[in-house]
Order: structure tokens, then C-alpha cells, then sequence
């Protein structure tokens, strides 16, 4: 159960975005990397589909033009009637992949109706999007049932996102718990270093309540809605253990295996992308941690307005 904070508010970054993908650990992934023609900077769903061939969508990314997007799984608890989903064949990766390879404008894509017309695969499975123009600093959240809102505004400069509905009345506790902690972060942030500033956003991107082995006998409900951070838990339906319903259970263990901070300053439309790598593998859940990640990898591009 992923969770993506967002802000306008720092003085020197017009973006700070933070991004946890949980997920199991053996699913096949390719690290952060740009695309052949260097335009699109993300990691990617290396997981084969149904003919056998990766899926090759992603959950975050930017390209040289200011886009960016992410997309998180959509916990349907509702049973809403909806149109006909998809089947196992559809990548929800595919979605944000597709805008950010996209060259056209961004108005063309900034609210539900104008997505399904570019991209009508996005109303087939259960998702929450956002996207953004770096450039225009303008920003959209939406979900695969047709909600779309603008975000990140002035009046309120701020955004948690997570697997439950956008803009219910009641907020997950993880939610909650990230708004609050982004927002002090930030204000006590005003003179950090870019260093120092993806230091602490990786820092909230690590919170965890349940600092206990016992508390991974949580249910999945009550484990993912109310930590920020998901620590290593075993997949499977017995009482030790999480039953994920909300990911394809592949493996042994599943949780926080990716962190994601971007940061674009104001004055020079510079992009700061940085993933840690936790977990790439079952056999990665005894040995690495956000205090000692898998690896971190580091990347800066020029933001190029589009014509």
C-alpha cells in the first residue's frame, strides 16, 4: 500500500515529492534509469504479463519537459459499480508511463476526461493518479472512477496520497501522520542543503510505529493503514502473516522496498531525483534497511519547457 507527499511550499524548491512503493520483494523490477532517448527518468515494472513479456510501467517518474506522475493501487472496500475492469493483463505502471512519454500539452491531459480520451485504459483498474507540470506548477489528483482535483494550490500547498479515496472524510492514520510530519519538516527546513532536505524526507518516508516482530502479525488492513513505512512481512494467509490483498503475492515477503524523493528548484528548473533501494529480493529482507539500503542512486536533469 504506497503512499506519495507532495508540497509547493518550500522557499527554494517549487516541488518536493517523497514516494514509498510497497510491494512484494521478488517482483521483478528494473531500477531508476532514463529511457533510450534520455526524455523519461523512472524506475520500471520489470513483472512479465500475461504473454510473457514485462510489463514495463512504472509507479513514479518525470520527464524533461516537467511531467511528472505516479500512480498507486486504489483500495476498492466500496464494491462501487463501475465500468467493466480490466483483467490481469493490465498494468496500472502503464498509466503514468504513458503521460509522461506523451509530448503533447499538459492541458490535454489535466483532468479524468481528458486522460481517458488520450489514454481510456485508466478507467480499467482500481487507481489513484497524480500528475503535474514541474514547469506550469500546476497539478491534478484523480482516481480510475472519474474524481479528478486540482492540488498542490495555494491555498493549499500540501498532499498525501495514499490507497484509499481522495478527499474522504476520514484519513488513514499513515495519512495523517505524513501531512503532519511533511508540513513541520518543511517549515524547519528552510535553510537545508538539497543533502540535507533528501535526508529528511527519506527520514519520514521510514516512519514505522510497529517497531516490534510481533506487530507483523497485523492484519494487512491495520499493518498498512497505519504505518507510513511497511516493514518486511510474510505473505500468506495465516495468522503470522499479511494477506496482500491489493498486490499480485509473489515470494515470500512483502513492504517498503523502494523510496523515491524528487526535488525541482525554483530559481533554475533543476530536477533532483533520488531513489533507495531496500529490497530486491526475499533474501534481501534480513540484510538491508532504510538506515542501511540496497543502494541509492542519483540523478539531476534540466527541465525543458515543451513547444
Amino acid at each position: 500500500m504506497c503512499i506519495l507527499l507532495a508540497s509547493t511550499s518550500h522557499p527554494k524548491y517549487s516541488l518536493i515529492v517523497v514516494s514509498n512503493r510497497d510491494e512484494c520483494y521478488s517482483r521483478e523490477t528494473r531500477h531508476t534509469t532514463l529511457s533510450g532517448d534520455g526524455f523519461v527518468l523512472c524506475p520500471v515494472d520489470m513483472a512479465p504479463g500475461i504473454d510473457g513479456s514485462p510489463k514495463g510501467g512504472t509507479w513514479l517518474g518525470v520527464n524533461k519537459n516537467g511531467r511528472i506522475s505516479s500512480v498507486l493501487n486504489l483500495r476498492n472496500d466500496r464494491q462501487l459499480l463501475a465500468n467493466p475492469r480490466n483483467g490481469p493483463e493490465f498494468s496500472r505502471g502503464s498509466v503514468p508511463m504513458r503521460f509522461l512519454n506523451s509530448r503533447n500539452s499538459f492541458n490535454e491531459w489535466d483532468n479524468y476526461d481528458k486522460f481517458e480520451r488520450q489514454f481510456p485504459l485508466i478507467k480499467g483498474g482500481d487507481l489513484n493518479l497524480f500528475i503535474g507540470d514541474c514547469i506550469q506548477q500546476r497539478y491534478v489528483a484523480m482516481d480510475s472512477f472519474g474524481l479528478s482535483v486540482p492540488v498542490l494550490t495555494p491555498s493549499n500547498p500540501f498532499l498525501v496520497l495514499s490507497n484509499d479515496f481522495i478527499n474522504t472524510g476520514t484519513k488513514w492514520p499513515k495519512v495523517e501522520k505524513a501531512e503532519n510530519m511533511l508540513r513541520k519538516m518543511i517549515s524547519e527546513s528552510e535553510d537545508a542543503s538539497e543533502e540535507e532536505l533528501v535526508a529528511k524526507c527519506l527520514h519520514i518516508a521510514s516512519l514505522c510505529d510497529d517497531i516490534s516482530p510481533a506487530s507483523l502479525n497485523l492484519k494487512t488492513v491495520a499493518l498498512t493503514n497505519n504505518n507510513i513505512f511497511i516493514k518486511p512481512a510474510r505473505i500468506g494467509s495465516s495468522s503470522n502473516s499479511v494477506n496482500v490483498k491489493d498486490a499480485l503475492p509473489k515470494g515470500r515477503f512483502y513492504g517498503t522496498r523502494s523510496q523515491i524523493v524528487v526535488l525541482v528548484t525554483r530559481d533554475t528548473r533543476r530536477l533532483t531525483f533520488v531513489e533507495q533501494i531496500l529490497h530486491d529480493s526475499d533474501d534481501d529482507a534480513a540484510i538491508f534497511s532504510p538506515t542501511k539500503p540496497k543502494n541509492k542512486l542519483r540523478f539531476s536533469m534540466d527541465l525543458t519547457e515543451s513547444l
